[in-house]
């Protein structure tokens, strides 16, 4: 597998924490200051050390391109939403600054966010022309997203400026 960045070619190792198990497939290696979104998914939910919950999706603006959000399910069962304002993202975990932060209105923010899991697969166009289809994206800590990564007819992964790029979401499908 190799990706290419800047006209440069690095290769990734299938054995690196980025593709440790089949779930790993969907994470992209990323620098220090930055994570992917399929990594956010494998993070637990804290608060001083102790784990909350799991994130279920992450919740994105399509028009600013950010992530606003996480929805959790706590331990209880109980589908909860974390503003990204009001969490530290860190490569073990996610700190949400009190229990009070997770917010049970998970539906009412989900409805007015792209949520990721929904958007991957969804055509990603570059100056007005199809390059793909997204595969993940990777965002700074304050949710910023910065590169998205799109899968290409041949089945390449590439990661693209975000600030170039513009996700279509998929229509709903009646069924």
């Amino acid at each position: 597998m190799r990706w290419r960045s800047n006209g440069r070619s690095r290769k990734v190792s299938m054995g690196s924490r980025f593709a440790e198990d089949g779930a790993g497939r969907d994470r992209v290696p990323v620098d220090e200051r930055s994570s992917s979104g399929g990594e956010l998914l494998h993070l637990p939910v804290c608060v001083n050390g102790a784990e909350l919950g799991r994130p279920t999706d992450l919740l994105v603006d399509l028009d600013r391109l950010r992530v606003v959000g996480l929805n959790v399910r706590c331990d209880q069962g109980a589908q909860r939403f974390l503003p990204l304002a009001a969490a530290k993202l860190s490569r073990e975990q996610i700190n949400a600054s009190s229990r009070l932060a997770l917010l049970d209105e998970s539906a009412y923010y989900s409805e007015r966010g792209a949520s990721l899991r929904s958007l991957r697969g969804a055509a990603v166009d570059l100056a007005g022309r199809q390059v793909g289809t997204l595969a993940d994206i990777v965002l700074r800590a304050n949710g910023d997203v910065t590169r998205v990564v799109v899968k290409g007819e041949s089945g390449r992964l590439r990661r693209l400026r975000a600030n170039h790029v513009r996700i279509r979401q998929k229509k709903a499908t009646q069924g």
